[in-house]
C-alpha cells in the first residue's frame, strides 16, 4: 500500500486479533530485503535473522517489547554462561543494532503498525551503555594478536644482528641468516602468506 510516495507494507490482519508471530515474519522479511538491497549475502542475512530470533527466543518477548534490560542479560549470558568470544558477542550486538535501526525507521512505517496493533513500538536496545568496545586494536585472542611496531622492529633488529653474530664468530650460516631477515621483512612489507614467501 502507498505511504507518501513510498511503498509500506501494512499486515492483513482484517478482522482477527493481531497475530505477533506472523506480524514479526512479515518484519523480518522486509529486513531481509532491505539486506538484499544492500547486497548482503544470503548467508549474512540469515545469521542476523537467527540472531534476532535468538534475543526473542531468550526474553520471552518480542522486538516490540525488547527492553535494555533484555540485551543486557541476552549478552551477559552469552559471554558469561555460553563463553562465546568477544568477537562473537559484538557480532550479535551489531546484528541486533541494525535490526532496531531498521524496525525504528520511520520510512518503513513498523512502530506505527506494532502501536496499532500491540500498543508498543519498537525502539533500540543496542546503546553506548550495553555495547561491548574494542578492547584492543583487534577482536582476536591476546595469543594471535598482531605484532606492534616496536616488536616488529626489534624482531627485524634481531634478525639483523644475528647475521653480524655468525660472521663475528666466524661460523657457517651468515647466508642462511641474512635471507631469512630478508624474508621476515619482505613477508611482512608485502602481507605474504606462509605458503606465498614460500615459492617466492
Amino acid at each position: 500500500m502507498g505511504h507518501d510516495g513510498e511503498n509500506v507494507r501494512f499486515v492483513p490482519f482484517g478482522g482477527q486479533a493481531p497475530d505477533p508471530d506472523a506480524f514479526l515474519s512479515t518484519v523480518l522479511d522486509g529486513w531481509g530485503a532491505q539486506q538484499r538491497a544492500k547486497d548482503f549475502a544470503p548467508a549474512t542475512i540469515g545469521t542476523r535473522r537467527r540472531v534476532v530470533m535468538s534475543l526473542v527466543d531468550f526474553s520471552g518477548r518480542y522486538p516490540w517489547e525488547w527492553t535494555l534490560a533484555d540485551a543486557d542479560e541476552f549478552f551477559s549470558h552469552a559471554r558469561a554462561v555460553r563463553n562465546l568470544s568477544h568477537g562473537t558477542v559484538r557480532s550479535y550486538q551489531g546484528a541486533i543494532k541494525l535490526f532496531c535501526d531498521y524496525a525504528c525507521d520511520p520510512h518503513y512505517d513498523w512502530c506505527q503498525q506494532a502501536a496499532r496493533s500491540f500498543g508498543q513500538v519498537f525502539a533500540q536496545v543496542v546503546t553506548e551503555l550495553n555495547r561491548l568496545t574494542h578492547a584492543q586494536p583487534t577482536e582476536a585472542r591476546p595469543a594471535k594478536r598482531p605484532f606492534t611496531q616496536a616488536e616488529l622492529q626489534e624482531l627485524f633488529d634481531l634478525a639483523d644482528l644475528e647475521v653480524e653474530r655468525i660472521l663475528a664468530a666466524g661460523r657457517k650460516g651468515a647466508l642462511a641468516a641474512w635471507r631469512d631477515a630478508i624474508a621476515f621483512k619482505t613477508a611482512y612489507s608485502w602481507g605474504l602468506r606462509s605458503n606465498e614467501l614460500r615459492h617466492l
